[in-house]
């Protein structure tokens, strides 16, 4: 039989009054939920900004109180020399538009990791990988680089899959069931960087043919796409890339997966590349061991350093740049030469070195010029995907991680800012996202990233498929969120989205988000939103 003990009310009150007392916060508030726009657009043209009050009108009425405006003008105000003056003025119409139909304009800036807008200013800003000690003949003064026979791919590969024909340089893929790759094995030479070439012809065919290039522990050291057509005549395909520090890689072309139509690949070919894209900044030299440049040979530019077909932009290869010596070597001479090189990612992405003078002059003057323009209550910190990092001097000598370095340049960048709120896309600083270790070429982990984030940033979450995973995460550390959703896909995922952001305290409202310009579903997306969405407001980090 259990025993029942009453206490005198007295006694219950005086316990009470003697239990620690923690620092829950209060109970949860219903929250209604914001509605955003992403507008991705060029506002310099006059159709652009007609265009671009039209859709924020529509957004307006449907309920969405604001726009994240995303304009590579904004990355490169200092450079519009004459349209300058017709850029703000359309600006400053568009703002005072927005006023009128209570829109919240928040400009995007602090391109880290897609920094080609902001490379326009300085493309030798850019983050490059090491190339260390390559040999360079020099012949009546000038130095090109040694070549080596053993470089050469041979005319027909180790290995291929059965489906693909083979003979004498020339490869035949036609309606494959299954991958369709022929493999290179090669033995090369530790940090330096390698040309490849070949032609590619296709008729009617449905695959992405792709050239990765894998060490031993199957990291990949090329990402750049090949923009191969379903149908196109015979065209030569030039692709870089660095060894790091490896030796032993293999060479794959082809397709992954089933596909149908006609594939050919001709005329392959590997040497080195020699000095293509060389930085030759301070932070990322170009170096002739035992020389002085200036004194013993002429300092090295490379005129093509992203500057087709505009500064910002880079190509993987064109002509490299000859050595030119100033003092007499004899012919046959043998120098070494080091330079740093900037990568080229999927379609033309390349990342600015976040350590370097060179971008944080550009980060000045940039964050100066949109304050000023703008007057903004809130900036985005364009942090996003940043794909290479922690290779050049600039960002090895501080001697952090990639994540510890990235956690550093998103407060520096935030004080560039004032006190403005400020918003970050997820990505980088979330472990179930982009934010971990072996990420592309970045040379460590981005573990601890979320260590740069002040509470004052509200994170931008895109990441659908750990969707639960990473709103707890940031929702347990006390960062309010934004959920960047639809992305081109059906509504039933921006519902997945809604169902899991009822989950979290802190989630303060949804973007509709598009990269193909698609703004038919501004309307059901919005109206999804405000009849299934049922926030609270945050609930406290957890201790």
């Amino acid at each position: 039989m259990r025993r029942y003990i009453f206490w005198p009310i007295s006694v219950m009150l005086a316990a009470a009054l003697m239990l620690p007392i923690h620092s829950y916060s209060a109970a949860p508030k219903p929250i209604t939920p914001q509605l955003w726009l992403y507008d991705a657009t060029n506002l310099l043209p006059s159709a652009n900004v007609a265009a671009t009050r039209s859709l924020w009108h529509r957004a307006a009425m449907c309920g969405y109180n604001h726009i994240l405006l995303s304009d590579s003008k904004l990355a490169h105000l200092h450079w519009l020399g004459p349209m300058r003056a017709i850029y703000q003025r359309h600006v400053r119409a568009l703002l005072a538009y927005a006023a009128t139909v209570h829109l919240k304009v928040v400009p995007s800036v602090c391109e880290i990791g897609y920094s080609n807008d902001l490379l326009f200013g300085d493309p030798t800003a850019a983050e490059g990988l090491p190339v260390r000690h390559v040999a360079f003949v020099v012949n009546g003064q000038i130095g090109r680089v040694k070549p080596d026979s053993s470089d050469e791919l041979p005319a027909v590969p180790q290995w291929h899959d059965a489906v693909v024909q083979v003979y004498n340089r020339h490869a035949t893929i036609s309606n494959n069931r299954g991958n369709a790759r022929m493999v290179f094995d090669k033995l090369l030479q530790r940090w330096h960087v390698y040309h490849v070439s070949f032609f590619v012809r296709t008729h009617n065919y449905t695959g992405h043919p792709k050239l990765r290039v894998f060490t031993r522990a199957m990291m990949n050291l090329q990402y750049e796409r090949l923009d191969i057509k379903a149908t196109q005549a015979w065209r030569r395909y030039d692709v870089v890339f660095d060894t790091l520090n490896h030796r032993h890689v293999k060479l794959y072309f082809g397709v992954w997966g089933s596909h149908t139509g006609l594939l050919q690949l001709k005329d392959w070919h590997m040497q080195l590349a020699g000095l293509v894209n060389s930085l030759s900044r301070p932070g990322a030299p170009t170096t002739v061991l035992g020389l002085v440049a200036g004194r013993d040979y002429v300092p090295v530019v490379d005129p093509n350093l992203g500057n087709h077909p505009w500064p910002g932009e880079y190509q993987s290869w064109h002509k490299p740049v000859d050595l030119h010596f100033l003092k007499p070597l004899p012919n046959g001479t043998v120098v070494y030469v080091s330079w740093y090189y900037p990568p080229i990612v999927y379609d033309g992405q390349v990342a600015a070195c976040i350590g370097s003078h060179a971008f944080w002059r550009l980060a000045r003057r940039e964050a100066t010029s949109v304050r000023n323009l703008f007057h903004a209550h809130a900036y985005m910190l364009a942090i996003d995907e940043c794909r290479v990092l922690d290779w050049d001097p600039s960002c090895v000598a501080r001697r952090q991680s990639p994540g510890q370095l990235l956690a550093w340049a998103t407060r520096r960048y935030s004080k560039l800012l004032g006190n403005s709120a400020l918003y970050t896309w997820s990505d980088m600083f979330d472990p179930y996202h982009n934010a971990h270790d072996h990420y592309y070429l970045v040379n460590g982990s981005y573990a601890d990233s979320w260590c740069g984030l002040s509470h004052r940033i509200i994170i931008m979450n895109w990441n659908y498929g750990q969707r639960d995973k990473s709103l707890a995460f940031f929702a347990d550390r006390g960062y309010r969120q934004i959920i960047a959703a639809y992305y081109d896909q059906p509504l039933s995922a921006t519902a997945a989205w809604i169902k899991s952001a009822n989950q979290f305290g802190g989630v303060m409202g949804f973007m509709y988000t598009t990269w193909q310009g698609n703004y038919r579903e501004i309307k059901p997306f919005a109206q999804m939103v405000q009849q299934k969405a049922h926030l609270q407001s945050p609930r406290g980090a957890k201790p």
